[in-house]
């Protein structure tokens, strides 16, 4: 071998083992903080990704609000021409071809009222309406009214076949808004996992999915509201990883009429705002969807029940706040929890 030749053959050597060293040696490169926040489902919705680029991150939760917006399209009852809307509007007279999803919804939803023993009922829309919490036309209906349009919330009354919904009764009014938002914030999930994304978050109105852990390792951790109206501190800390936690409580929604506060959250028994000694019911679970269906029906059913009830049920916790600052936790989640408002105490 000439000397030329040896001489190129050990720079060639040369750069190959300069190269080897310097990919063993790289390290991986940090990922991209990207979050949008918009107004949609008729709350304040925000989701935050950690992306391997900006880019990809922007088109992820570019995504995810496009798949929200189209669940809010399709089964609100205040969008004209949405699956829900029209089923409303042919209450009695025919039935309405919806989307797979919709019919998705509307089964889990006949799923839920029948384990929380008709606590979840997708069928209070003449209550709710009556009620009009949140509406210009908000008021105290009479025992009258109530006892009438509690003759239209029979969920045996929907019809499903072939992709078409039929309600028979023509004064019954469907509305999925119980449970609509904790699916949208699922669908939103599996978007951001399609593209790629394993840490980050989606929140819609309280309704919080955490993907994965923080890019570090550790746990999201997600605050439940203080339930005291007025106050905007969070009392208690809960880790979260690749897991949705949802609250409902009758400080959300509210009106007052001759100095009694009225909350949006129907007994389906009565007819009216549940009067339990709960103010708060957090819920953890692996589905969004459970726990916008689950939170309601457990703030219903009250204390012992609710408690007794959802550790019967496999993979979900539940976190209940009383009107006297106490706080029971099931035992999946009791050593896990931490209380940062020494106002409340776990009573359990």
């Amino acid at each position: 071998m000439s000397k030329f030749s040896y001489r190129v053959l050990l720079l060639a050597l040369l750069v190959l083992i300069t190269s080897l060293f310097s990919a063993c040696s790289t390290e991986p490169k940090e990922p991209v903080q990207v979050e949008d926040d918009q107004s949609i489902l008729g709350t304040f919705g925000q989701i935050r990704v950690f992306a391997a680029s900006e880019k990809k991150g922007i088109k992820a939760i570019e995504a995810a609000f496009k798949r929200i917006q189209y669940v809010e399209d399709t089964m609100s009852t205040s969008v004209n021409d949405s699956d829900v809307h029209q089923i409303n509007q042919a209450a009695g007279e025919a039935s309405v071809k919806v989307a797979p999803e919709t019919i998705k919804v509307i089964e889990a939803g006949i799923k839920y009222h029948q384990i929380t023993g008709g606590r979840f009922n997708i069928l209070l829309g003449s209550l709710i309406e009556l009620w009009g919490i949140g509406k210009p036309h908000q008021k105290v209906p009479t025992d009258v009214e109530i006892d009438e349009a509690r003759k239209h919330i029979d969920i045996q009354q929907i019809e499903i076949t072939n992709n078409k919904v039929h309600l028979k009764d023509s004064d019954m009014l469907m509305d999925l808004g119980g449970i609509a938002k904790g699916y949208a914030v699922d669908e939103a999930v599996k978007v951001l996992k399609d593209h790629g994304v394993k840490s980050g978050f989606v929140n819609m109105g309280g309704d919080v999915y955490a993907i994965g852990s923080k890019p570090d390792g550790s746990p999201w951790y997600i605050g439940v509201q203080n339930p005291i109206i007025g106050a905007n501190n969070s009392i208690i800390r809960v880790p979260l990883v690749d897991r949705s936690i949802v609250t409902s409580g009758d400080y959300e929604r509210y009106f007052v009429e001759n100095g009694e506060r009225y909350h949006h959250i129907i007994d389906p028994a009565t007819g009216k705002p549940s009067r339990k000694q709960l103010v708060s019911v957090t819920i953890l679970s692996d589905k969004g969807m459970d726990g916008d269906a689950l939170s309601t029906a457990v703030f219903v059913m009250g204390l012992e029940e609710g408690l007794a009830f959802i550790e019967a049920q496999e993979g979900i916790d539940a976190i209940l706040i009383t009107k006297d600052k106490e706080v029971y936790v099931t035992t999946g989640i009791k050593d896990q929890i931490e209380i940062i408002d020494n106002q409340f105490k776990i009573a359990n």
